[in-house]
């Protein structure tokens, strides 16, 4: 209430309103006021009458005046009053009264409100507007609701005999403080009272519309106005032209110009300048040109504003050139150009880079005796120092000094800034001390150019210092500074400093804005701090700020190459949820992501979405899905999907064959990779590097070096192929993995040659050859070498030499290598555990193995289901079953499901161990994890269970055999047949032979040769050569393993004629006898005295097989036989080793 001085009147007329009003409120008796009686006055008709103090209606004023000067105010109630014009000095007594009530104790809320609209309506009848609209902001805050103010005024309205232009003034009140509908709702009230506001105010009303963009419309007002009578004027056409156009209705708006001119509102120079602008900003500069042409046909000559205007809007969307005509344009109309437009296309040109002609215009200028200014030198110091062309910006500078204009902040900030990016930071320090010397405050903004500089050129430490001299200097860094210190925190990979300037924005009292929190969360996934972007992503939101696409797709990308490709997909419905819909990018970024890990089905799935909602694929989104189906190994479906593509314009290009190309190389399908080259070139679609790289990789990896380096250099010799480091790499790793280690360093001299120095991938394949040349302790050198071009060993080097090492059960140096790689803060992955572990179990330290396991476990490293399968194949060799199932149960906790090698190692170690039940039920377990066992492991268990006798569960199993499809019918029968026979149950075993017969399933081979050996170990092989006859009514022919079961028992018998006749037999079929065939041979014609026939034509095969010399023959026959035999026996020895 400071603002307000008393309340005051004008003779009679004004003193009678305070009187009525003090009448009207009991409580001024409280402040001092006497009402006791009613205060009697008669009406006059002229100002000449007397008073109640009988006084003329001068002096009467002057008393007033020196009772409210003296504040007497008590004494206006002894006074008569009247009517008349109040003038400036009524008003501000009026303030000056008013000030003196409210400061009276015991006044209500509804009394000063009254008391206000009182004084307001004086204050508009003394034309004291100003003061009149601090009351209304006051009564606007004390009142709360419009319809409150308006009634309060409205109570007082007649009785001060004010005006409605008090209205006007509420509603410019609201309108100034943004309380649009507020203003509004005043004029719907002024409307149901017959008042209206002026067309001025009218105006205002829909320009505050405009501005604020919300859902109020500017057309229903203007209704409103129609059909109250409220004549628009120029200005209102000219709002509502401008809202046409920004909605880029400009028929409509040339409408509304037409309906002007017919309704006497000729356009003028601003409604005209306002389309113009339009039409500029949305690249409409023909239509824009033929509005000024009209322009002038109507007699309305352009000025230089508006070709300013229309140059500034073509520079600002980089057409500086078709500025320069208009610029031309204009003096062909004798219209002069000033130092603005030149200034806007000298700034236009310096931003385009095209600076040349920038300095072309300066000159031009001075021609037409324009002086330039800060503005015309600093756009062009600008456009120089963004080309790297320090000197001429120098020049530049030093002739605005020349000029005789002194350098400003902003002359120094943008020499500063542009010096400081291109890392001139000699010549930027020298500049900053000038700019100090010669008494230039250095801002903000300059500060703030000088440390992003810094700091994009990774000087942080200076950067940092410049921040210190900044805040010396009493300017403290503002949210863009924090956020340039936080790049180049990043920039050199300091995460935990950018951290901390993050604590200091919050010490500051300031926030990070949404531009900082993306910074932190893209740098964060940059360096692979995904748990840390995502809590900064948590932080974001609960602050307020509204993640962008940018954002969002960052952490989605981020997911994905960690490989929690579900997890980015969640977190992309829950962006969806939150109202933020994923664009074109996120849903590529997600189908690249389920692409990559191979799972094309979801792939495909995540496309269907994308094109439901809208979005439409690129050339990287099929990319992706190709890329899903190779890695799934659906090659068949990735050639349909890229043949389906060539009806899609430029959906296939050199990368997408590529693609498929390079996963038929890997999978060793090369002949369909070439054809797949052809039909690249047949389709016009160049091979490049990269394709014949892939090819020569495929061609190295089955082996064929030879053809690989032909058909590298009949590329090279077409001009289509350079030699490079991946080819050269790929042929040393072929020579390498062939043997070839000669030509393998022959490549790598033609690579030095060629001035292709080996990369870490060159070594490793290098070290990789010597580890299977066997000379692993030459890989000390390369590893020194590496370290000295410092890119020393990684991951894949380590796991190289650890496997090279375990081969050769070199522990210890294994041990040394792991504890050299984890000081080099390398993390050990599942290859480093498998290659370690083994080489602890060749060295047959099965116990250490298993507590290095867990080790490896307890620190978080992985390990994978190859390394618990080599354990536990150990503990199954070892004996220790309980180790093996200890193994197993890990495996579970960990998630990785044991697989079936783990399961047959685990069912071979308790077949072993007689734990048939155990062995049935773990079976079935497999089968119920969908993992199938192989046969063996079945028939394993049916011999085991036969020979400890439990005939009922080996049937049993037998027919669950046959019933899960484990192998054909005839092979489960047979095998039971064997396990029977082996197990001595011979009755039991050709029963169950006959049944397979009749049944007309064909036994193998296998079966009649268990029966044949068991009725030959029995003495009875009259039974076995009858199997014989049966074998060939089958269909099926003796196999050497046969033939020598039933030599071996005839032998014994000493029926050697018989065996004799076999042996010829089994020539006569093709099968060539073996150790076995001749040693049972020889032991038959040893055990008999006399010679028997046949004997010549073994000893002629013995001969032939180079077991016997022709020296020999002639020699002692038992002699010979016997010396065979001893050679046979060490030859079946060594064998077995």
């Amino acid at each position: 209430m400071s603002g307000f001085s008393s309340l005051i009147s004008h003779r009679n007329g004004a003193i009678s309103l305070l009187r009525l009003s003090f009448s009207k409120f009991g409580c001024f008796s409280r402040v001092g006021f006497s009402c006791g009686g009613a205060v009697k006055h008669s009406k006059r008709d002229d100002y000449t009458s007397h008073g109640a103090f009988g006084v003329s209606g001068l002096d009467m004023e002057k008393s007033i005046y020196n009772i409210l000067t003296i504040d007497r105010w008590g004494s206006l109630n002894h006074m008569d009053y009247r009517q008349a014009r109040l003038r400036p000095v009524h008003g501000k007594l009026a303030l000056k009264f008013l000030k003196w009530v409210v400061k009276q104790p015991g006044l209500e809320n509804d009394h000063i409100v009254q008391l206000f609209s009182i004084t307001t309506h004086i204050l508009v009848r003394a034309r004291m507007y100003d003061p009149a609209r601090h009351i209304l902001k006051e009564l606007t805050w004390m009142s709360g609701k419009s319809s409150l103010v308006f009634g309060a005024l409205m109570a007082t309205y007649r009785l001060c005999n004010s005006n409605p232009s008090v209205f006007d003034i509420l509603i410019r009140v609201y309108l100034r403080e943004g309380m649009i509908q507020d203003s509004l709702e005043i004029f719907r009230l002024m409307g149901l009272y017959g008042f209206n506001p002026s067309v001025h105010t009218c105006n205002t009303m829909l320009g505050s519309i405009v501005k604020s963009g919300g859902d109020m419309s500017v057309w229903s007002l203007l209704k409103e106005m129609l059909k109250r009578k409220i004549c628009p004027d120029v200005a209102t056409f000219n709002i509502l032209i401008n809202v046409l156009c920004a909605e880029g209705s400009f028929k409509k708006s040339c409408y509304l110009m037409e309906r002007m001119e017919k309704s006497g509102y000729p356009p003028t120079i601003v409604t005209y300048n306002t389309v113009l602008h339009w039409y500029c900003k949305k690249g409409r500069f023909k239509a824009a040109i033929d509005l000024i042409d009209h322009m002038k046909s109507k007699g309305i000559d352009t000025d230089v504003c508006t070709y300013n205007m229309l140059i500034h809007d073509l520079c600002r969307n980089n057409r500086s050139a078709k500025g320069y005509l208009l610029l031309r344009d204009m003096r062909k109309r004798m219209i002069y150009p000033n130092e603005v437009t030149y200034n806007t296309l000298i700034n236009g040109f310096s931003n385009e880079g095209k600076v040349l002609i920038a300095r072309q215009l300066l000159n031009e200028m001075l021609t037409f005796g324009l002086s330039p200014n800060h503005v015309t030198f600093n756009a062009l110091i600008d456009g120089h120092i963004s080309e790297g062309n320090f000197k001429e910006a120098l020049k530049m500078f030093y002739r605005m000094e020349a000029q005789g204009l002194i350098p400003t902040e902003v002359s120094y900030s943008v020499l500063l800034d542009g010096l400081c990016k291109n890392a001139e930071f000699d010549l930027a320090r020298g500049f900053y001390m000038r700019m100090k010397r010669n008494g230039v405050s250095v801002g903000r903004i300059t500060y703030t150019g000088m440390i992003d500089g810094l700091c994009k050129n990774g000087v942080l430490n200076e950067a940092v210092v410049m921040l210190n001299e900044m805040r010396k200097d009493g300017i403290q860094p503002d949210i863009i500074t924090y956020s340039a210190l936080i790049n180049g925190c990043f920039k050199v990979g300091r995460l935990k400093s950018a951290m901390e300037i993050v604590c200091r924005i919050y010490r500051a009292g300031l926030s990070p804005n949404g531009i900082i929190y993306s910074t932190l969360i893209y740098n964060c996934c940059r360096m692979g701090c995904l748990k840390e972007a995502l809590r900064i992503y948590e932080a974001m939101i609960l602050e307020g700020h509204t993640p962008n696409h940018f954002t969002i797709n960052v952490l989605i990308t981020s997911l994905c190459k960690a490989g929690k490709v579900c997890e980015a997909e969640e977190f992309m419905r829950c962006m969806t949820s939150d109202g933020i819909l994923p664009n074109a990018v996120s849903f590529d970024c997600l189908i690249n992501g389920y692409g990559s890990l191979g799972e094309g089905l979801k792939a495909f799935s995540i496309f269907d979405e994308m094109t439901k909602v809208g979005h439409h694929p690129t050339f990287f989104t099929y990319g992706s899905l190709l890329k899903g189906l190779c890695k799934g190994g659906h090659l068949r479906q990735g050639e349909k999907f890229l043949k389906s593509l060539h009806d899609v314009p430029a959906a296939v290009d050199t990368v997408m064959y590529n693609t498929l190309l390079t996963t038929m190389c890997k999978s060793g399908n090369l002949d369909k990779a070439v054809s797949l080259f052809d039909e690249m070139v047949q389709r016009s679609i160049l091979p490049d590097s990269y394709t014949y790289t892939s090819l020569i990789s495929g061609l190295c990896r089955q082996g064929k070096t030879v053809i690989a380096i032909l058909f590298a250099k009949e590329a090279e010799a077409r001009g289509n192929l350079l030699p490079n480091k991946v080819m050269y790499t790929c042929f040393v790793d072929g020579m390498f993995k062939a043997g070839q280690w000669k030509t393998g360093f022959y490549f790598l001299e033609q690579m030095a040659k060629l001035g292709l120095t080996p990369d870490t991938v060159t070594t490793n394949i290098m070290i990789d050859g010597y580890s299977r040349m066997r000379r692993i302790e030459r890989t000390h050198d390369l590893l020194f070498e590496m370290g000295n071009q410092n890119r020393g060993p990684n991951l894949t080097t380590y796991n190289i030499l650890l496997h090279g090492y375990s081969k050769r059960k070199n522990v210890s140096t294994s041990f040394m290598l792991y504890r050299s790689m984890i000081w080099s803060g390398i993390v050990p992955d599942k290859l480093t555990c498998h290659s370690l572990i083994l080489g602890i179990c060749e060295s047959n330290m099965l116990e250490i193995g298993l507590k290095f396991l867990k080790a490896f476990i307890c620190r978080g490293f992985e390990v994978d289901r190859y390394t618990f399968n080599m354990l536990i194949s150990k503990c199954c060799a070892n004996g220790e079953i309980n180790w093996a199932f200890d193994l197993v149960n890990v495996m579970s906790i960990l998630g990785i499901a044991p697989d079936k090698n783990t399961c047959e190692a685990i069912v071979s170690i308790l077949n072993r161990n007689h734990r048939f039940q155990e062995s049935c039920m773990f079976l079935h377990e497999m089968s119920k994890q969908g993992l199938s066992p192989e046969c063996r492991k079945y028939i394993g268990l049916l011999n085991g269970l036969c020979r400890v006798g439990d005939i009922k569960t080996a049937f049993m199993l037998k027919d669950e055999m046959i019933a899960r499809k484990i192998c054909p019918v005839n092979v489960a029968e047979s095998a039971m047949v064997r396990a029977l026979a082996k197990c001595g149950k011979a009755d039991e075993s050709m029963l169950l032979l006959q049944s397979m017969l009749k049944m007309k399933l064909v036994p193998t081979i296998a079966s009649f040769t268990t029966l044949m050996h068991m009725f030959c170990k029995n003495g009875d092989v009259t039974k076995a050569l009858e199997l014989r006859d049966v074998m060939s009514n089958c269909g099926l022919k003796l196999d050497l393993v046969s033939y020598n079961v039933l030599i071996s028992g005839l032998c014994a018998k000493g029926d050697m004629a018989v065996a004799c006749e076999l042996y010829e037999e089994m020539k006569q079929d093709g099968l060539l006898a073996n150790a076995t065939t001749y040693k049972a041979l020889i032991s038959g014609i040893l055990s008999r005295e006399t010679n028997i026939s046949g004997t010549d034509i073994i000893l002629k095969d013995l001969l032939a097989r180079g077991f016997i010399t022709s020296t020999s023959v002639s020699q002692d026959l038992r002699k010979t036989l016997t010396v065979v035999m001893e050679k046979l026996k060490t030859l079946q020895t060594n064998m077995k080793r």
